[in-house]
């Protein structure tokens, strides 16, 4: 939430005589505030909390249930006045206190670190960590139960760094129980904050298994969500028949624009069963969906490889459109392109047909060059 500045300065500064937060213990580096709005559903509020710290601003902000915030109560935000709440988290706590004004409420809080907390991760062969560590640890809610998981799923034991970068990267109890789940138990936490970051998700998974996408190294997943390869892709693909295409193919055909749409066009103009490096191809040589059609219209029946090759020296729809109409829908692509090579065009055609008869791809080619 970002309040108005004249508000924030109310909020933020506990009412005079009250008892300040917590702060028995040591403290993280710089100033931690919190502030809570209405969620606009019942039960649950916008909470946010940040820490500035020299030139450094963290915030972590998302939706929680009122009840998680011991001693908060909904009510307040509506009546206003001072506001005193508790986060428990394995780590530590947070004592945070202020005041609430016109819906929304505001303050600044105290980290409690968890002696217990520390002594348990030692139990589990985790060092200490650090105090920083240990306070996101706390806003993450990464506790013994995720650690727990983490061993129970066969992961190499992290260091407590590697905790707090996986609850600041958004590697949550649910989403490391989701990958599991899906086979992905990768072995290091950094190996499954990369895929976090890169925006695998156990839905992600779950919608890629369903089109016979599964069982793939992380790395190539990765890569496929990286390049933007996403289920209903994959599933288009599969009922025009590519049905076993590899992670590199389907990477390459996203990449280089091939959709669903146009191997459909293809198909429905006679040109089937094409690899996907041919499909590459046409769409890099510039092949467009219009072109195609214009060539079955003009009643040309071209492979693959001859439409490139048109393409590529600038044969147009109109072009090929023109020559059916003045007769020649009976030459071959080399003619077409030998045509359109030599600066024939169908003006030039044309007037050279005007005394009747037809002459031959040959003669118009000498006729233009003076050959």
């Amino acid at each position: 939430m970002r309040l108005p500045l004249a508000l924030a300065a109310i909020l933020l500064v506990p009412p005079s005589g009250a008892a300040q937060p917590n702060l028995e213990a040591a403290q993280p580096a710089g100033t931690l505030r919190w502030s809570i709005e209405p969620s606009g559903r019942a039960g649950r509020v916008q909470l946010e909390i940040s820490r500035r710290s020299g030139d450094n601003h963290w915030t972590v902000s998302h939706t929680v249930d009122a009840a998680t915030l011991e001693g908060f109560s909904e009510s307040a935000l509506d009546g206003g006045g001072q506001v005193r709440f508790r986060i428990l988290r394995d780590a530590g706590a947070l004592d945070c206190e202020g005041v609430a004004r016109r819906g929304q409420a505001g303050g600044v809080c105290g980290f409690a670190p968890s002696a217990t907390f520390v002594g348990a991760l030692a139990e589990r062969g985790i060092g200490r960590p650090s105090l920083d560590e240990q306070f996101s640890m706390a806003m993450h809610d990464v506790g013994l139960a995720f650690v727990d998981e983490v061993r129970r799923q066969g992961y190499e034991t992290p260091t407590a760094a590697e905790l707090a970068r996986a609850g600041g990267h958004g590697v949550t109890m649910d989403y490391l129980r989701g990958m599991g789940g899906h086979g992905y138990r990768v072995g290091r936490l950094a190996a499954l904050v990369r895929m976090r970051d890169h925006g695998v998700t156990p839905d992600y998974i779950a919608a890629l298994a369903r089109h016979e996408v599964r069982d793939i190294p992380p790395d190539e997943v990765v890569r496929l969500r990286d390049h933007g390869v996403q289920a209903e892709f994959v599933a288009e693909l599969r009922q025009l028949g590519y049905r076993r295409l590899s992670t590199d193919e389907m990477i390459q055909l996203r990449d280089h624009g091939v959709t669903a749409d146009y191997v459909r066009t293809l198909a429905q103009n006679g040109i089937t069963d094409l690899a996907p490096a041919q499909l590459t191809r046409m769409r890099d040589h510039g092949v467009t969906p219009e072109f195609v059609v214009a060539l079955r219209a003009a009643g040309y029946r071209f492979g693959a490889d001859e439409i490139v090759r048109m393409r590529d020296h600038g044969v147009s729809g109109d072009y090929v459109g023109e020559l059916r109409r003045l007769g020649y829908a009976d030459i071959g692509a080399e003619e077409i392109v030998r045509l359109r090579s030599h600066g024939v065009s169908t003006d030039f055609i044309r007037r050279a047909n005007e005394g009747g008869g037809r002459l031959a791809p040959e003669e118009l080619v000498r006729m233009r060059t003076g050959g």
